[in-house]
């Protein structure tokens, strides 16, 4: 598992160290978490950019002796692919006009924190969605490379055709036509593989090709021998890549030695179900990723149907397991007969699935009603009894903006659990996906009505990560994370809800719901614990916060070195007053005070003059970046500076053996956390070894 890290390296271009701070802490108020650097003048910002992977920048049109210009000048020099944002004086059309010739991508005026917050999101949306082509076309070439390797050892006679003529062949192919080595078939074309009465045929496949080719043709001709002898062959052309550009791919087979019909019956075997006699899930999730790439490329709408059927659970005890297959195969049956061409497939025990273009949302939920009255009146006769089978569906669709297969599908049956909930809990209803639902699914109303209802009922949940000490084996800590129950989907992470908790005064009461319950779980263990608890800003605010704790702390019976409190690096700097008489207040009971996502600001070394902070978690990007040579070494300096302020050092985010052993030998970390580690765990469980 990896962790989504949202963090936003940002290297920031100022005039004036005070406002490029008020400018981190605008975009960490508002929600956009960021690890800074800040270039007062041209040598800092040259640097900067030869030291660090930046993902955006802010500038001034002068920064000391350097301006906008001479950046973007640098950024070309060094190649580097970085979007600036103009952080202007003025803002007109010329500046604008100017700016985006000079290379930056977006202006804003430097005073205007909604507009430049605005740039800031579509830059980041910009980031994301490039950093997944870079993915995507690392994938491609990796399965293309596969594809090569696979192509050259296949028995069958493989080519790869661009505009008629051959760019690359196996062994096979070239020994079919006589030539003694592929590279001499290079420029050759197609035409002179068939014989001159195939000529027309081939012609024709190939204009249509042209026309359309995402299709896949086949031609039984004669092929022709470098010697002038003709065989018969069966050629099969579909569409493929070959170093990264379109062109078609030619298998050939001799017609005495052709095994296809065979060998795609097999494979029609393999992805059927044996109970329904319909495809299989695979089989549909391969149909449901042609049809989002259709959607892209073509804007085709098309709309899939998750189908359960109601209170199967009831028919299997009444009617035993093979009579619940004969109800599964009548209704299988009926949809076979009922859904046209639509792609039918059973996806799981007593779910179906349906895939179908639709000009529009109101045909696919035609099609929906159409299938559930449909099955209501079905009662099929099992084992001489009558059947009465409901069925509730779910329907999302592939758009032009769909992001994968899964996702779709997973849509639909979230679609087809409300459906089901219909009613009174009896289903037999259709519920059609709407993009407003996700919105409103996260909408800060519904978000306060579940904080509520958890504070209510007791019912938020608490993880616990342990972590590994690099000094001493016998130390057992465990970082509480907070996680909120949702009826529909994942819990939702403290990060998702607090913020909500906070405008409705409620975030106090969930700091303490977690301090009470984290203590009374560790002083319910036999061994001696120590917690190192999240606290928010929004608590820092709050009379008698540290009176109280010290009463929780009393009744757990838990010494202060025993709990840890950690607040995170933008809380302290916005609670800054109330953070540090907080920590004098905590450090008079014995307890160690943390401050996580640390190294983010552009100076964090200056909250030590203001919090007696005993230990760092640094920021989850560190982590990332510690395959690059510059960010590793930065990243070393940043952990050698807290060790020599006598804090201890936490590093978290750890995914991968590489990982963890370029921070153990990296010198200066105290402890390591991550989930190569250990996951997140729902109880507070001490390992047998604490090594790793």
């Amino acid at each position: 598992m990896t962790y989504a890290l949202d963090t936003l390296r940002l290297l920031i271009a100022h005039d004036s160290q005070d406002e490029a701070e008020q400018l981190m802490n605008a975009l960490r108020n508002a929600g956009r978490a960021t690890r800074a650097q800040l270039a007062l003048n041209e040598d800092d910002l040259v640097r900067a950019l030869k030291g660090g992977a930046w993902e955006l920048m802010l500038c001034r049109p002068r920064f000391g002796d350097g301006s906008f210009e001479s950046a973007m000048a640098h950024i070309n020099r060094l190649g580097k692919a970085l979007p600036v944002v103009l952080l202007s004086d003025d803002y007109n059309a010329t500046i604008v006009r100017d700016a985006y010739n000079a290379g930056a991508r977006a202006v804003a005026p430097k005073d205007d924190r909604e507009l430049l917050m605005q740039c800031v999101d579509r830059l980041m949306e910009f980031l994301r969605l490039r950093k997944e082509l870079q993915h995507s076309e690392i994938t491609r070439h990796e399965a293309e490379k596969r594809l090569r390797l696979l192509m050259d050892q296949s028995r069958d006679a493989i080519a790869y055709v661009l505009d008629g003529m051959h760019i690359h062949a196996n062994d096979n192919y070239a020994r079919m036509f006589g030539y003694e080595d592929a590279d001499e078939l290079a420029g050759v074309p197609i035409m002179d593989m068939v014989s001159a009465s195939d000529h027309d045929r081939l012609k024709t496949l190939l204009r249509n090709r042209a026309q359309d080719q995402s299709q896949t043709n086949e031609l039984e001709c004669r092929g022709v021998h470098t010697d002038g002898k003709e065989f018969d062959a069966n050629f099969i052309f579909s569409p493929s890549t070959f170093d990264g550009e379109a062109c078609t791919q030619i298998v050939i087979r001799a017609a005495s030695l052709d095994e296809s019909a065979l060998q795609e019956r097999l494979h029609e075997i393999s992805q059927t179900d044996q109970v329904t006699g319909l495809y299989s899930r695979t089989w549909f999730m391969e149909q449901l990723d042609q049809a989002v790439s259709d959607a892209a490329r073509q804007g085709q709408l098309a709309a899939v149907l998750y189908l359960r059927l109601d209170d199967f659970e009831q028919h299997q005890s009444s009617l035993g397991m093979e009579g619940a297959d004969d109800a599964l195969r009548a209704v299988a049956d009926w949809l076979r007969g009922h859904c046209g061409d639509a792609k039918l497939a059973r996806v799981d025990g007593e779910d179906f699935a349906v895939l179908k273009p639709v000009n529009d949302i109101d045909e696919a939920a035609a099609l929906a009603e159409t299938l559930r009255a449909g099955i209501e009146t079905l009662m099929p006769e099992v084992a001489t009894r009558t059947v009465h089978i409901t069925a509730s569906l779910g329907v999302a669709f592939a758009r032009e903006d769909a992001r994968s297969s899964q996702d779709i599908l997973t849509k639909a049956l979230k679609c087809c659990n409300q459906a089901q909930r219909q009613n009174d809990e009896q289903g037999n209803a259709i519920k059609i996906h709407d993009p407003l639902d996700d919105v409103a699914a996260g909408s800060n109303e519904a978000v306060a009505l579940s904080i509520r209802q958890a504070l209510e009922k007791g019912s938020f949940r608490l993880r616990y990560q342990p972590l590994m000490s690099l000094r001493d084996d016998g130390e057992q800590i465990f970082e509480v994370f907070v996680h909120m129950p949702q009826k529909q989907g994942d819990d939702l992470a403290a990060a998702d809800f607090m913020p909500v908790a906070a405008d409705q005064g409620m975030a106090g009461k969930v700091d303490r719901w977690v301090v009470l319950n984290a203590m009374r779980a560790a002083a319910a263990h036999e061994e001696k614990i120590t917690l190192l608890v999240n606290l928010t800003g929004y608590s820092l605010g709050e009379p008698g916060l540290a009176e109280w704790l010290s009463k929780a702390m009393r009744a757990a019976r838990l010494s202060g070195e025993q709990v840890i409190f950690q607040f995170s690096e933008g809380d302290t700097v916005n609670y800054l007053k109330q953070a540090g008489a907080f920590a004098q207040a905590m450090r008079k009971l014995g307890c160690g005070l943390s401050i996580s996502r640390f190294g983010g600001s552009l100076d964090p070394f200056k909250l030590f003059e203001h919090i007696p902070a005993t230990m760092v978690k640094f920021e989850g990007s560190f982590t990332q970046e510690l395959g690059k040579t510059e960010s590793r070494e930065r990243f070393a300096e940043l952990i050698q500076q807290v060790q020599n302020s006598g804090r201890r050092t936490l590093v978290g985010f750890v995914e991968s053996a590489a990982q963890m052993q370029t921070l153990w030998t990296l010198g200066g970390v105290d402890y390591l956390q991550g989930y190569y580690l250990q996951a997140p765990m729902d109880r507070l469980e001490v390992a047998e070894t604490t090594d790793g």
